[in-house]
């Protein structure tokens, strides 16, 4: 099945550039599945970074209050069954197959069109969860939108909230140029009458612009008025929230979003503050900030608002090694500007079937003219012995696809998909 979506339906040719003819594509797709995206109401997530961290609290939340849920989050970190996770495990590997089955003809006859503009691979991947919740009889799916938002590949959803997460600039060659126009996109998620809620911050105002033009109710989200304490927070309707620790930095933020649009989502749903805090205390995404050993950090930080975030997150890293390792049409010196001048990179290159990546010279390169401490060292799993025998703190981080490679390391990809979650027992 794997390989059917990943590597059979991939187009290696670069796809003819036509927003809206996209958004029909993803349409007429669903349409000739019989639109199983619409077997239930969503929560949306769209923005640039902690979306995932958002999906995954709301996620949590719903499970909590008693009911049944699915979420869907793109890219997956080591196994393709972690799209589609169904009241708190992942899609088994037959109930995927019977998931796509439906799909593959459908799939084929659009890979077929050589002029289509949207990613069969990517509408093949997001029907096998839509299939797979219709089939689960959801109450509610919380989707992790793609790329930007108002083009993206997540189109006819049966929406019952829209969330935007932090803004920042990154895929300026598909949503920029500037963070104005990427607000923009993300903005294109709104929909009139659906609640939306959005974190206050640069491009703010773009959303808001938005939101009103198409009459989409928007409650901006501060969470500095949110917490009246590191560990507390005080919503609208659900009430005071204990949570079960401090909160701050990043995860602050993307909790307060969380627990904004679950205080809006409590005038239909059976919500109460104490799901909020039982969400708090889930398993978080992995693959972001995650400690796997001690002093080894993986955080999946592929831009420089991201790794600005991952590094003022670190207590005292002292001299830091950096494993890094970037896919996708990035500039190596915009994410090698973040790292402390102390820290030592070791740069790596990734193998991905269809897709652009940095070579480690590269980002060697950029951090000699920083003049950082660096060296190259592929292929990744020896990348990582040669980081973790200097000892001492080291970050993981960059390209999604590097972080999943490496965790395999301390939670086995065949775990993973055996036990259906991202923290097997050995």
């Amino acid at each position: 099945m794997r390989r059917f979506v990943d590597v059979e339906i991939v187009r290696l040719r670069p796809r003819r550039k036509d927003p809206a003819g996209k958004v029909a594509t993803a349409l007429a797709f669903n349409a000739a599945l019989g639109d199983p995206q619409r077997s239930q109401p969503s929560v949306q997530v769209a923005g640039t970074a902690g979306k995932g961290s958002t999906c995954q609290l709301v996620a949590h939340a719903l499970r909590a209050a008693g009911l049944r849920v699915g979420l869907h989050t793109s890219p997956y970190l080591q196994a393709f069954c972690e799209k589609t996770w169904i009241d708190g495990r992942y899609a088994s590997g037959p109930e995927l197959e019977a998931a796509l089955e439906p799909v593959r003809p459908v799939a084929l006859r659009f890979a077929a069109d050589e002029a289509g503009p949207a990613s069969v691979h990517g509408l093949t991947s997001l029907a096998v969860s839509y299939n797979s919740f219709a089939a689960a009889g959801l109450d509610l799916a919380v989707h992790e939108t793609g790329c930007g938002g108002r083009f993206d590949l997540v189109q006819g959803l049966e929406r019952a909230l829209c969330l935007v997460s932090d803004l920042a600039l990154d895929h300026e060659q598909a949503l920029g140029p500037g963070l104005e126009r990427i607000a923009w996109h993300k903005a294109g998620i709104f929909e009139p009458d659906v609640p939306a809620a959005a974190l206050v911050g640069e491009g703010f105002e773009v959303l808001a612009r938005e939101a009103e033009r198409v009459g989409a109710p928007l409650t901006p989200v501060d969470p500095a008025a949110l917490f009246v304490a590191p560990d507390r927070l005080r919503l609208p309707r659900l009430g005071e929230v204990a949570l079960p620790g401090p909160q701050r930095g990043f995860r602050a933020r993307n909790l307060a979003l969380a627990a904004s649009g679950l205080d809006l989502l409590s005038e239909r749903w059976p919500l109460r503050a104490e799901h909020v805090a039982a969400a708090c205390a889930a398993p978080p995404l992995p693959g972001r900030l995650e400690e796997v050993a001690p002093g080894v950090i993986l955080d999946a930080a592929h831009n420089p608002h991201e790794l600005r975030a991952c590094l003022d997150s670190l207590a005292a890293p002292g001299e830091l090694t950096v494993l890094l390792a970037l896919s996708g049409a990035r500039e190596p010196a915009s994410l090698v500007a973040e790292l402390p001048s102390d820290a030592h990179l070791i740069a790596t290159t990734l193998e991905l079937y269809g897709k652009e990546v940095v070579p480690a010279a590269a980002l060697v390169a950029a951090a000699a003219a920083r003049g950082l401490s660096a060296e190259a060292v592929d292929p990744p799993e020896a990348a990582l012995e040669a980081a973790l025998a200097r000892g001492g703190p080291l970050l993981v981080t960059g390209s999604l696809f590097l972080i999943g490679r490496l965790r395999d390391r301390w939670f086995p990809t065949r775990d993973v998909i055996a036990q259906g979650t991202s923290w097997p027992t050995r």
